[in-house]
């Protein structure tokens, strides 16, 4: 264990003080710059007046932004399964419409293209749901789903679910995308 006295941390915060003042009266190094937070700050929104918590659960992550402006807060639980490479292979969010209705928010790689089917294999006989990409942007297309009675029964036996789609210069994908952990998600934003 190391034992400063206080005067000495007083010393040393005086010294980095004026370090760093004299330096900042110089030009800046070249090459060098501030990199921007990560969290987008929403439209209407100032900085300093928008917070983002993130909760890690097992196999899902809560994401919850307030306004402390307006004291509004809006939550999505994400997973995401990665490739060997670490790349996103696949994503999905469960997340709220306006007016509180549960959805599915999908996201498979750009190359997949608008119209691919994205196909969700739940338990043993299997329940099937098979949704369309209806977007893509330069890394992702999306698709959507409304959580239905099937969904939600899986959700609450926390179902192994296998997610297969194709891409075009790769072929079938096929990987697991496990629900287990969702519950104790949902029941912590009761």
């Amino acid at each position: 264990m190391i034992l400063v006295s206080t005067r000495r941390l007083a010393c040393l915060a005086s010294a980095i003080w004026l370090c760093g003042a004299a330096s900042a009266q110089g030009a800046p190094p070249a090459g060098y710059a501030v990199k921007p937070s990560d969290v987008a700050i929403p439209q209407g929104e100032t900085l300093g007046e928008f917070r983002r918590m993130i909760q890690p659960f097992h196999n899902w992550t809560l994401i919850c932004d307030e306004s402390l402006k307006s004291k509004r807060r809006v939550c999505n639980v994400t997973q995401s399964i990665v490739n060997a490479q670490g790349a996103v292979a696949f994503n999905w969010s469960l997340v709220a419409t306006a007016d509180g209705k549960p959805l599915m928010m999908m996201r498979i790689p750009a190359g997949a293209g608008v119209g691919a089917q994205i196909e969700l294999a739940m338990g043993d006989t299997p329940d099937r749901i098979v949704a369309q990409t209806d977007q893509c942007d330069a890394a992702f297309c999306f698709a959507t789903i409304a959580i239905g009675n099937v969904l939600k029964r899986h959700i609450r036996a926390a179902t192994p679910c296998r997610v297969s789609y194709q891409l075009p210069q790769i072929g079938p994908v096929v990987l697991e995308a496990p629900l287990d952990g969702l519950s104790a998600v949902l029941a912590k934003l009761k």
